[in-house]
């Protein structure tokens, strides 16, 4: 014992020289898709996706009306003709196998990871003016949790060594749209949309028998400014087009943190602040929606996503992201029934679609094939409804697997 107790203090100062000459633990190789700021899940389907989007294939261009578009594609909300309230629940499962300290060359596992998280996440209303539609909505867009592990190394009934690490943070997206329809066949719409985020990330190392502890502790909070433009064209009754562009963001990061070494005669803590500068890329989107019957619509979309010019600081430093460009596409069918119940005429929505989403990282280059489907129930009122996604990753051996689900209820003001 007194052997383990001599070489477990010359690892802790190694490590703490480590924490001082790097500024953290990255005793790691390459982590892939999960990075420290990677979201959970896809790099490329930033929320947030009600039913319609969801179940329709995460379209977000020409897809189904529920105020989600004025992140997307303001200039669809120009066809909002009565005022408009959405509300959305959503829950999330992804599974993970590499990912910070986790199967990098620190910590090991034999299986995949699961992360859930189940929250409201989107609010938004429409209300026609004139000539306008103005829209307001609030999003939690991006989620960048990671499955919290407890290592602890026992013998003889005794924790001898004690590992402990955890992340989360959220990127929350509040938005004011207005859009006007020029004519029957064009509208265009603008979105002035405020980010705001924070990652928060802890490791803790106990050597119980020596009353050892060291930590390493870190907050960054990130926050930035972008407009969305949106254009629609009706080129016929059946034919409708949509554009949408969201130009290049820098996000200013703000950091603070604690590296502290702790044992029954010693306390060292070092302190440190950071100011960083975040670039997301910019990215556009096609959308074309067919009529094919009055009940019956088919979505199909690409979008482009500049991942290249794509650059992140932590903590003072430039990280190494060799991210690949990005194109998405996704398609899916809305399928309409009509009923009477109670002296109202009900309509019931079908919702199915696919989304093919390669991820940037060009290291272990990896893709998502989802299968997306959904239904619900609504009259000219109220609308409830409901979509799940089933996501597939294949290209980094794992076979990750991922689920969403959203539920979603609007509130239309009487006929449309």
């Amino acid at each position: 014992m007194k052997i383990f107790r001599i070489f477990s203090a010359k690892i802790i100062m190694g490590w703490l020289f480590f924490f001082s000459l790097f500024g953290g633990i990255r005793a790691q190789s390459e982590t892939g898709q999960y990075t420290e700021e990677a979201p959970t899940g896809s790099w490329n389907l930033t929320g947030p996706f009600p039913a319609p989007s969801l179940g329709t294939g995460f379209s977000q261009i020409l897809s189904p009306e529920t105020g989600h578009l004025l992140f997307s594609n303001p200039a669809a909300l120009g066809k909002v003709s009565v005022s408009r309230l959405s509300l959305n629940l959503s829950f999330n499962q992804t599974q993970l196998f590499r990912y910070w300290l986790v199967n990098t060359g620190v910590l090991t596992t034999s299986e995949n990871l699961t992360f859930r998280y189940f929250r409201p996440d989107f609010i938004s209303f429409s209300y026609r003016f004139r000539k306008l539609v103005i829209s307001v909505a609030l999003a939690a867009a991006e989620n960048y949790g990671r499955p919290p592990l407890d290592y602890r190394y026992v013998q003889g009934g005794i924790t001898l060594r004690q590992l402990k690490i955890w992340q989360t943070g959220t990127q929350t997206r509040y938005a004011l749209s207005v859009a006007k329809q020029l004519s029957p066949q064009l509208s265009l719409g603008l979105s002035l949309v405020w980010n705001s985020g924070f990652i928060e990330r802890n490791l803790e190392e106990k050597w119980p028998p020596d009353q050892i502890e060291m930590s390493d502790y870190r907050y960054q909070k990130t926050k930035g400014f972008c407009p969305v433009f949106g254009v629609n064209y009706r080129l016929s009754e059946r034919v409708e087009f949509g554009f949408s562009l969201t130009p290049s963001t820098i996000f200013r990061a703000t950091g603070h943190s604690l590296l502290s070494y702790i044992t029954p005669l010693t306390r060292i803590e070092i302190p440190a602040q950071s100011s960083d500068r975040i670039k997301r890329p910019f990215s556009s989107g096609l959308g074309t929606k067919l009529t094919l019957k009055p009940n019956l619509n088919y979505y199909l979309e690409a979008t482009y996503l500049h991942w290249n010019s794509y650059s992140f600081e932590y903590f003072g430093e430039t990280q190494a992201r060799n991210f690949r460009n990005i194109l998405r596409l996704g398609s899916g069918v809305e399928y309409r029934t009509e009923f009477k119940f109670l002296g109202r005429t009900w309509s019931s929505p079908y919702y199915f679609g696919f989304c093919l989403d390669p991820q940037p990282i060009t290291d272990i280059p990896t893709t998502y094939y989802y299968l997306t489907f959904g239904s619900g129930i609504g009259n000219e009122w109220i609308s409830f409804l409901f979509a799940t996604a089933l996501g597939l990753e294949k290209g980094s051996g794992r076979n990750l697997k991922t689920q969403k689900i959203s539920l979603t209820l609007v509130f239309h003001q009487g006929k449309k």
